[in-house]
């Protein structure tokens, strides 16, 4: 299989994986080894709305301090994986989503069509480790 440059770069990136630990810290998994796909996501929230402020102030004054991320997959799931992590500390990321909808992460990627669950994986693990996902509408 060809490999789009994107796809190669982050494939061989190794600076976010890993996995953190401590109270601003969310973690998601989902897939499986034995299916072929497994993606944990640790991200570490900060700002007005992190985890261990004790305060209930909402998700707008929430950024993503740092990430890490640990999978098992072909060479795009794991070049998708390491993308979103750098991605979403180096801006700062907040949203609650994905930085940008699979169909987009597909056409950077080069993902071909029979790879395109593996992203929907990737998903459910970075939603799994948002405050919302996990109960936490605001954070306390």
């Amino acid at each position: 299989m060809n490999y789009n440059d994107i796809t190669r770069r982050y494939f061989c990136a190794d600076e976010r994986v890993g996995s953190l630990a401590g109270p601003d810290v969310m973690r998601g998994s989902a897939g499986s080894r034995a299916g072929g796909t497994w993606v944990q996501f640790d991200l570490e929230w900060r700002g007005d709305a992190g985890v261990s402020t004790g305060t209930r102030t909402g998700a707008a004054g929430r950024r993503i301090k740092d990430a890490r991320f640990l999978a098992f997959g072909c060479p795009h799931t794991i070049a998708v994986a390491a993308w979103l992590v750098e991605h979403a500390v180096a801006e700062g990321y907040a949203g609650v989503g994905l930085p940008e909808t699979v169909p987009l992460i597909a056409r950077r990627f080069a993902v071909p069509i029979e790879k395109l669950g593996r992203l929907l994986l990737v998903e459910d693990a970075w939603l799994a480790a948002t405050p919302e996902s996990q109960g936490r509408a605001a954070l306390p």
